[in-house]
């Protein structure tokens, strides 16, 4: 008899321990864990294709001083090499140019925009406008005034007095609208004072943008999932276990039951 079946079914309380501890069955052995390791490097290894393409190759080799011991190697053809020495040439160039701008881009922003020029060019917009207005209102002043004359009407009466208010109003309308007017000019001309300020730092970016280098690109190879593999199959070790387990226990507290029941039908006989 194992003893340590005897005292674990004493333990639990089994009516027989002896009987118990007889029929007992050994638990099933944990499953070993997944090599996680080695399934992440065959991952990374199975990516590592070779490709040739019209554009060179990229081809993988053994490097010993690699952490993952591998290394790729791109090799352009002498048209594709070419066309990259010439996107070079031309990205120094460009950059020496855009480094010369840094300067005057420096300098204009050194100090806030001036925006004076919106006012002035309202300003100028508002006298062009005047300049038309004033003759023509000065020419029917008097007219209006001679005419008021002819009616009859003299300065302190009553109707020459609302006539002479209705033609001022009339004048300041007219004086009014040319001052609107002349304010809408105003978003115009910011944006264009704006923009010319800007110009420095617009042409640097230009220049900066203009010039990008386009390596030739090679397919991305997929890898597989070695390691997504290993998971699930540790995963579904684990279920197996956990269910042998459950299955053993159940199978034990069965036995245990048996027994005893067993004991008690003995000692009524």
């Amino acid at each position: 008899m194992d003893q340590a079946r005897f005292r674990e079914a004493i333990r639990q309380g089994c009516v027989d321990p002896w009987a118990a501890s007889v029929l007992w069955k050994d638990s099933p052995s944990a499953p070993a864990a997944p090599d996680y390791k080695g399934a992440a490097e065959a991952t990374t290894k199975s990516q590592q294709v070779s490709q040739y393409t019209p554009y060179g190759s990229q081809v993988y080799g053994a490097d010993p001083s690699s952490p993952s011991g591998y290394r790729s190697d791109i090799t352009l053809t002498p048209q594709a090499q070419q066309a990259l020495g010439s996107q070079l040439d031309l990205s120094s160039a460009m950059g020496s140019l855009a480094q010369s701008q840094i300067p005057g881009v420096q300098q204009q922003y050194s100090q806030p925009m001036n925006s004076q020029s919106v006012q002035d060019v309202s300003n100028k917009a508002y006298g062009a406008m005047t300049s038309r207005l004033d003759p023509q209102w000065d020419a029917r002043s008097t007219q209006n005034e001679t005419k008021l004359v002819n009616q009859g009407l003299r300065p302190g009466d009553e109707a020459y007095t609302n006539a002479m208010r209705d033609f001022g109003n009339q004048r300041n309308d007219a004086y009014q609208q040319a001052n609107l007017a002349a304010i809408q000019t105003m978003p115009q001309t910011y944006q264009l004072e704006s923009a010319q300020y800007n110009q420095p730092l617009n042409t640097l970016n230009a220049i900066r943008s203009g010039a990008q280098i386009q390596n030739p690109q090679f397919g991305q190879n997929t890898p597989t999932n070695y390691l997504g593999a290993a998971q699930g199959q540790g995963n579904y070790a684990q279920g197996l276990y956990n269910a042998d387990v459950g299955a053993q226990n159940a199978q034990a507290q069965g036995q245990y039951s048996l027994a005893s029941a067993g004991l008690l039908a003995a000692l009524f006989l």
